[in-house]
This record gives C-alpha cells, sequence and structure tokens, in this order.
C-alpha cells in the first residue's frame, strides 16, 4: 500500500513539473504586423518636412500619425478600391502628385496646391497611432530576441546567409550599420520559407546588391529594432519593421515600411519608393532550452524508478 500511496501522490507532481517545463517553452511567437497590416508604408509621425516631400511613390497605402507633405507623388496605384489609401494624423499638405483608388483621411488641416476630386479629402482619425507604436515595439523587441537559425558569412562586400532546408523561418541575427550586397544561398532554404533578418546597429543603410530575395520578398523581414536611423539607397525585396527609427532614402522596397517618420534626403523632395508586396504573418515554434530537455529527461527517469519499484 505504501509504494501505491507513494507513486499516486508522486506521479501528478512530476506530471505537472513536465507539463509547466514544456508549456514555458511552448509559446510560439506570431510575427504579424497587426495594424500596419494592408498598409505599404506605416509612420507612427511625420512624413516629409520643411517643403520636402517623404515619398516619391507608395504603390498600396499610406498612414502617418503626424504630420505629412508630399509632392511630386503618387500613392494607392495598386490599393484595392474603397478604403482610404491616406491617412496623416496630422495636417495634410499636397503639392502636385496622384492619390488613386481611394481617399484621403487627415486629422488637422488639409491643403492642396491642386485640384482634387469633390470627396478625396475626409477629415477624421481612424487609426490609434500610439496603440500601434506600443505594440509593433513590442513585436520589434520580441523578434530581436529570437536566436539565430542560420549562418551568416562575410563575403564579396557583403554578406551570405546559409538557412536550415528543413526550417520554415530563418533568422539570421547581424549587427552592421551597413547592411548591403546580401546573396540569399537558395540551396539552403525551403521556397516557401520565412526570412527575419535582425540588425541590432542603432543606425542601419541598405545598400548594394539584394541577390536571391525576389522569390522571398513577402516573406522577409528586416528587424531593425535599436536603429535610431535607417535608410534605403538600392532595390531591396523584404519588409522593414524599424519603429524608432527616422527612416530616408533613395531606393525602392518591394515590401512594406513600418518607422518613427520619415525624412525627405538631403535638401530635395524624397525620392523614396515603397511597392505594395506587403509581409505574411507566421508563427515560429519555440527551440527547447538544453535544460529543458534534462528536466524532461530526468522527470521520465524518475518515473520509471518509481514503476519499477512498485512492479518490485
Amino acid at each position: 500500500m505504501t509504494s501505491i500511496s507513494f507513486a499516486t501522490r508522486l506521479f501528478p507532481a512530476v506530471a505537472a513539473a513536465l507539463f509547466s517545463a514544456g508549456a514555458a517553452n511552448a509559446a510560439a511567437t506570431v510575427v504579424d504586423l497587426g495594424p500596419a497590416n494592408g498598409y505599404s508604408a506605416f509612420i507612427f509621425g511625420n512624413v516629409g518636412s520643411g517643403g520636402f516631400s517623404g515619398f516619391r511613390d507608395v504603390e498600396g497605402r499610406l498612414a502617418a500619425g503626424g504630420n505629412v507633405f508630399l509632392s511630386g507623388f503618387s500613392v494607392g496605384q495598386k490599393s484595392p478600391t474603397g478604403a482610404p489609401v491616406l491617412v496623416a494624423g496630422g495636417n495634410l499638405k499636397i503639392g502636385t502628385g496622384n492619390i488613386q483608388h481611394g481617399s484621403a483621411v487627415y486629422g488637422n488641416t488639409v491643403k492642396a496646391d491642386q485640384w482634387f476630386p469633390s470627396g478625396t479629402f475626409v477629415k477624421g482619425k481612424p487609426i490609434d497611432f500610439a496603440a500601434a507604436k506600443t505594440q509593433l515595439t513590442n513585436l520589434s523587441n520580441t523578434v530581436a530576441q529570437l536566436k539565430s537559425t542560420g549562418t551568416v558569412v562575410m563575403q564579396n562586400s557583403g554578406y551570405t546567409l546559409i538557412g536550415d532546408k528543413n526550417a520554415d523561418v530563418n533568422v539570421f541575427n547581424i549587427d552592421s550599420s551597413s547592411l548591403g550586397n546580401l546573396t540569399l544561398d537558395l540551396g539552403s532554404l525551403k521556397s516557401t520559407a520565412h526570412i527575419i533578418i535582425n540588425d541590432s546597429a542603432t543606425s542601419v543603410n541598405l545598400s548594394g546588391g539584394f541577390n536571391g530575395f525576389q522569390g522571398f520578398g513577402d516573406r522577409t523581414l528586416f528587424n531593425f529594432s535599436a536603429a535610431k536611423n535607417a535608410s534605403l539607397t538600392t532595390y531591396a525585396w523584404g519588409s522593414i519593421l524599424a519603429p524608432l527609427a527616422q527612416f530616408s532614402g533613395s531606393g525602392h522596397l518591394e515590401g512594406s515600411l513600418i518607422a518613427n517618420s520619415v525624412m525627405a534626403s538631403a535638401r530635395d523632395h524624397s525620392t523614396v519608393e515603397i511597392g505594395a508586396l506587403g509581409f505574411k504573418p507566421i508563427s515560429i515554434s519555440p527551440v527547447p532550452e538544453p535544460q529543458t530537455y534534462a528536466m524532461l529527461l530526468a522527470g521520465l527517469g524518475l518515473m520509471g524508478f518509481v514503476l519499477r519499484r512498485k512492479a518490485a
């Protein structure tokens, strides 16, 4: 009776311990741009300043929590008809340009130097940008903590990223202010895999060639969690999550841009172009820590020991 009573008391305790150990590592990381989904550019603060346009072309929808100045621009070219294609939480100032497939919503005032059809501009505040910034900053910090699953090799004045052929998500962690001449080793990747590139530098410039990324554009995320400044001077595939950064540049991003603000480069209108590809959300299952395996094995061993004593 003593052995049976002891086993009866022990088994639930061991099972609970094993469950807790597994549960601690079971929470998946969901990489989903949330409130920024459906937007080519989602900016928490201002876009453009001092009479200089923040973008030249945004093929999808553009939302900014602060003041927006655009001139010599186009927005909404590839956006579905119906939803607002331009949202300015503060003042909206338009020079010359095109607003296609939808309206423009402004929070405070609107000024346009050219004629637009009646109903193009609507006053309102459809987005809580403060809440969105908190959510996406937390996401960026969480993604930054993901452990690298791939190998980064420095060569040809850039980086070659070698992944895991069996992985659905490949994580590459880099600390460099010059993120240029990137090459994906396609032979080491599933054709359906997601690519996450964490760069922990406080200032990041994307430049040079981006080889192999074209087929992964809607599944590539550049996460710049610590960057206060980020710039683009090339044609790149993938989305940028840089919630603290002032963004500028002269290139084309075939993906989505999330940043704190967008400024015109030099003393001219910005020539930055943002495509309409977007980012497909992904759930990343955790990799158990070695100590978790040790705890599970110890628990199983203890249960086996008790069972043998009971049988004896």
